[in-house]
C-alpha cells in the first residue's frame, strides 16, 4: 500500500507546527476598524501568520466588520457608536496589553496596511534599537495621491521640528511600540492626531524612534482621512501636545531599549 498520502499528510502537518512555533506570542496587533467589513478579514488573517493575537475594535461600523473580524480569530470589541480612530485605537492597545506582550504592532483595517510588512516591524524591533517603530510609505511615494503626499510631507516637517525625530511618514498608523512605552503616553487624542501624540509624547519620555519602510497601498478602499481638514486638525493637537506633553505623560524617560 502506497504510503505517499500519509507521508503528504505528515509533511504539511509538520510545516504547520513549524509554522506556529515561529509565530510571536511576544508581540500582540492592535487594529482600530470603521466600516472595513471588505477587507478586515484578510487584514486579521495575515496578521495571524506572524503574531498569535489580534484584537480589533469596532468603531461603531454599519456593516460586518466586527463580525467579519471575529470570524477571521481576532478578540473583537465593538463600540455601540462611532468615537473616532484615536479613542477606537486607545481602547484597542488597553485591551492588547491586557495580555501582557512586549510591545504592540498597530495597523488600519482598511486594507492599507499590508500584514505582509508586520515582519519588517517586527525584525526592526529584536534589533533591540527602539522602542517605536514607523512604517514609512516614503519609499513607495509615486503611489500616493497628491493631496496625501504634500499634507504628509508638510506634516512631517513639522513634527520632525517639534519632536527632534527626523520623520518622513508621520502620518503613518504602522507601528510597533514597546508595552513599556505605550503605558507612558497616556493617550488622549480622539482623532487622528493620535499618531502625532504618540511621537510627540515619545520625544518628551526621550524614547528611541525608527522608520522602516512598508508598501504603499491605496486602491478602491474608502479612506475616511480627508487630507486638508484632518491635518489642520492634527496640526492644531500638535501644538498642544508639545506644549503640554511634559504634564500629559507619564513624568520620567522610557527604559524601555
Amino acid at each position: 500500500m502506497s504510503q505517499a498520502p500519509i507521508e503528504s499528510k505528515a509533511g504539511a502537518c509538520y510545516k504547520a507546527f513549524e509554522s506556529l512555533l515561529d509565530m510571536r506570542r511576544d508581540i500582540v496587533t492592535a487594529i482600530p476598524a470603521l466600516n472595513c467589513a471588505a477587507t478586515i478579514a484578510e487584514v486579521v488573517a495575515g496578521c495571524l501568520r506572524v503574531v498569535t493575537e489580534v484584537v480589533v475594535v469596532d468603531d461603531g461600523s454599519s456593516d460586518a466588520t466586527a463580525e467579519r473580524a471575529g470570524a477571521a480569530g481576532a478578540r473583537v470589541e465593538r463600540l455601540g457608536r462611532n468615537h473616532g480612530k484615536g479613542f477606537a485605537l486607545r481602547r484597542a492597545l488597553e485591551l492588547a496589553l491586557a495580555s501582557e506582550p512586549a510591545a504592540v504592532a498597530m495597523l488600519d483595517g482598511d486594507g492599507q496596511h499590508d500584514p505582509a510588512d508586520l515582519p519588517t516591524l517586527v525584525e526592526a524591533w529584536d534589533g533591540g534599537r527602539s522602542s517605536l517603530i514607523i512604517g514609512s510609505r516614503m519609499s513607495d511615494s509615486g503611489n500616493i495621491p497628491r493631496a496625501r503626499y504634500w499634507t504628509n510631507y508638510i506634516g512631517s516637517r513639522i513634527l520632525s521640528r517639534m519632536s527632534g525625530y527626523e520623520l518622513s511618514d508621520s502620518q503613518s498608523g504602522y507601528r510597533l511600540a514597546s508595552a513599556g512605552l505605550i503605558r507612558q503616553w497616556r493617550l488622549q487624542s480622539n482623532g487622528y492626531a493620535v499618531e502625532s501624540e504618540m511621537i510627540l509624547k515619545s520625544s518628551h519620555l526621550r524614547a528611541q524612534l525608527e522608520e522602516v519602510p512598508i508598501r504603499t497601498i491605496y486602491g478602491a478602499e474608502q479612506s475616511h482621512f480627508q487630507p486638508i481638514r484632518d491635518t489642520v486638525r492634527i496640526s492644531c493637537e500638535s501644538i498642544y501636545f508639545k506644549l503640554f506633553g511634559d504634564q500629559l505623560a507619564e513624568d520620567r524617560p522610557s527604559d524601555d531599549r
